[in-house]
């Protein structure tokens, strides 16, 4: 029987059975829309038919099409709740191909109840229902290929039998075109399912590009931010490397080397102000042959962090060698640089430092010197330096500022 109907295998017999899952789904998509158009265009044509056919002939069509339409609407609500797998799919098509198998079935007798017996405007109007409800079903039908036979023969076995037994030119003429209709159906079904399952196919394909591209995506991501993790830590073991190459191992603050490049970086304007400080912790290696080197380091360590707690933010700190600390001030007067420094004397003579004993203080002498004329901060650490000698030389634990007659 199937082969006689020009069938192909069920699509789970198919060797494409997800290609024919998604076939099913087109065909209940499309029988949805159908369904919605039958419920407002059977009552619409028996609207149409009224006084132009006997009452219960208007009524039992109408009831049967709407029953069907029911039947089919409750198994496509079924279809969309339930048919989630492949094999819930092939399921809930077996019930809907069944219905619509007898539905082909009994358009021959529905097709004597709608035909007129009478000619007049009413046959004309059916033979026009006829011409656009076939080519309706027709795309409905379209994944349904084991059917199309079926409901060829079903729809127009009795029309085509009522126009041939007529006679007449005008019967002949809607003979012919019924014929010709039919066959152009028939090849728009038989391109039109190729048509279909290839757009279903490439759909397919196209989903799994995209999901591919998704999948390269989404490692790319994934490889983006790990390198830029690594970047990120890369460039925080560089900061790490360059702060460890600037930094002096003992105090912490800047080292002389990254204190001349900050110095040589303020020698590139020629019109910024900056001042500098020599500071020269007060007999120093006393403390070094009295207490140990270890007392002496921590005395370095302490002298260094009151130093900087004393600084203004943009001060900058470093450690010249031995007890000897430097303090660049860009942007500010000597004059003013000696007056933080005169509060760095202060709080150094009043703190109590690890390591030594109650009431021994470590005393700084410090020497302030501004941006020279000529020379540039090599010049400004010597005169820096001669003004903290002229400190040591006055006594020790005072600030002096280097003036240009070489007083301080």
């Amino acid at each position: 029987m199937r082969r006689w109907l020009g069938a192909r295998p069920f699509p789970w017999e198919s060797p494409q059975p997800q290609l024919e899952a998604e076939l099913v789904r087109q065909f209940v998509s499309m029988l949805n829309i159908s369904i919605l158009q039958s419920f407002v265009a059977i009552p619409l044509f028996g609207l149409l038919m009224y006084r132009h056919a006997p009452g219960w002939r208007i009524l039992f069509w109408s009831g049967l099409f709407l029953l069907m339409e029911l039947l089919f609407a409750r198994l496509a609500h079924r279809f969309r709740l339930q048919a989630r797998r492949q094999e819930q799919v092939f399921a809930h098509y077996l019930g809907l191909r069944r219905l619509m198998l007898c539905s082909a079935m009994v358009w021959s007798m529905m097709m004597w109840f709608m035909f007129p017996e009478q000619e007049g405007a009413y046959r004309i109007v059916v033979v026009l229902w006829l011409a656009g409800g076939f080519a309706a079903v027709c795309l409905l039908m379209a994944p349904c290929r084991d059917l199309h036979l079926t409901f060829f023969i079903g729809y127009w076995a009795y029309p085509l039998y009522r126009f041939y037994s007529e006679g007449g030119v005008l019967y002949s003429a809607l003979l012919a075109g019924a014929v010709i209709f039919i066959l152009v159906q028939w090849e728009f079904l038989s391109s039109f399912n190729p048509l279909l399952r290839d757009t279903v196919r490439l759909r397919e394909q196209n989903a799994v590009v995209l999901r591919r591209l998704q999948s390269v995506h989404a490692e790319s991501e994934g490889k983006r931010e790990l390198l830029e993790q690594r970047r990120n830590m890369l460039r925080q073991a560089v900061e790490q490397l360059h702060a460890l190459a600037e930094s002096d191992v003992l105090t912490g603050c800047l080292n002389q080397r990254a204190l001349r490049s900050r110095m040589a970086a303020l020698d590139q304007d020629a019109e910024a102000a900056w001042s500098l400080a020599m500071l020269d912790l007060d007999d120093f290696k006393s403390i070094n042959d009295r207490f140990g080197h270890l007392v002496g380091d921590q005395v370095l360590q302490q002298s260094a962090q009151h130093i900087a707690a004393c600084l203004q933010p943009e001060m900058i700190l470093a450690r010249y060698g031995g007890e000897e600390f430097v303090v660049l001030a860009p942007g500010l007067a000597p004059e003013r640089l000696a007056e933080t420094m005169e509060r760095v004397r202060l709080v150094l003579a009043e703190a109590g430092l690890d390591g030594l004993p109650a009431g021994l203080a470590q005393t700084v002498s410090i020497g302030v010197a501004g941006r020279p004329e000529e020379g540039g901060s090599q010049q400004a650490l010597l005169r820096a330096d001669a003004a903290l000698y002229s400190a040591k030389q006055q006594g020790r634990n005072r600030v002096r500022v280097w003036r240009e007659d070489r007083q301080a």
